[in-house]
């Protein structure tokens, strides 16, 4: 059994150090093993079980600091004004102005296994609160977030990253997010509403080095297509449930290019949620 760790935007364990620039700041635990019951067992205890370090700071088996959950008006105010990183996906909207408590907020979750707390009315709240820290919001398994939510985001002018797989975007949202932010990090596997014209539309940005998307019905040759248009990209993964693509064909296209490619089974929603 081989454990690998890889930088990647997926959703295990949150780092605040040694991620390259414009990444989501994440990193993934791969396993190469033959049952799906070690794997569990493995993801458990890496991930699942905290651990405590300096004053109480709760962080994860590798030293990084876990979001701060906030899920009432009484966890914010008991929470320090220094926090830069929470999770907000049970806070109620009408608690969202509380919020502006936390001038350094840099990265803000509303990942959730039940899907449907995260809404385009909380995004819209979320975006008038003036974060001008904000790089990054992860919305993983929101399947209540539309277009809609993604442009009202677009007043936050500091964000650099957006985790938007599972939720209902389509290829508008991608449009807008390439057109009008300069993301270095997004996420748009297991998304429906995406096809191949957004996935390019994005594809194409200058600013973009870490991409995840599904290939849907895209061909291998689309996939490649893709790779070349890419303008200054650094690592890219691609969901792919059904195996439909030479992975080996793609990574070695890619490394021409110095581009690293992961091409999987199963993105953050399978892994993290078991959602097929």
């Amino acid at each position: 059994m081989a454990l690998t760790v890889l930088e990647t935007t997926s959703y295990l364990i949150n780092s605040e150090n040694g991620q390259k620039a414009g990444q989501m700041g994440v990193y993934e635990i791969r396993f190469n093993m033959n049952t799906h019951i070690m794997k569990r067992l493995l993801i458990a205890v890496l991930v699942c079980i905290p651990i405590y370090m300096g004053q109480g700071q709760e962080r994860d088996m590798l030293g990084n600091k876990w979001p701060e959950r906030l899920p009432s008006k009484q966890a914010i105010e008991q929470a320090k004004s220094d926090t830069d990183y929470i999770d907000i996906w049970k806070l109620p909207i009408e608690d969202y102005p509380l919020i502006k408590k936390f001038p350094h907020i840099k990265r803000i979750t509303l990942d959730s296994e039940e899907g449907t707390f995260a809404t385009d009315e909380k995004l819209k709240a979320l975006a008038t609160l003036d974060l001008t820290n904000l790089t990054l919001i992860s919305l993983c398994n929101c399947r209540l977030v539309t277009d809609h939510g993604i442009e009202a985001l677009l007043q936050i002018k500091s964000l650099t990253s957006l985790g938007l797989e599972g939720t209902a975007v389509t290829d508008r949202a991608c449009e807008l997010m390439a057109s009008r932010l300069r993301l270095t990090g997004v996420d748009v596997a297991n998304c429906e509403g995406v096809t191949l014209k957004g996935i390019k539309a994005l594809a194409v940005t200058d600013t973009l080095t870490d991409f995840e998307f599904s290939v849907g019905s895209m061909s291998q040759q689309d996939v490649l297509d893709l790779i070349a248009s890419f303008k200054n990209m650094k690592w890219c993964w691609i969901v792919d449930p059904e195996g439909r693509l030479d992975g080996k064909v793609i990574k070695e296209k890619a490394a021409i290019r110095k581009i690293r490619v992961d091409v999987r089974r199963t993105g953050a929603l399978q892994d993290k949620y078991d959602k097929y």
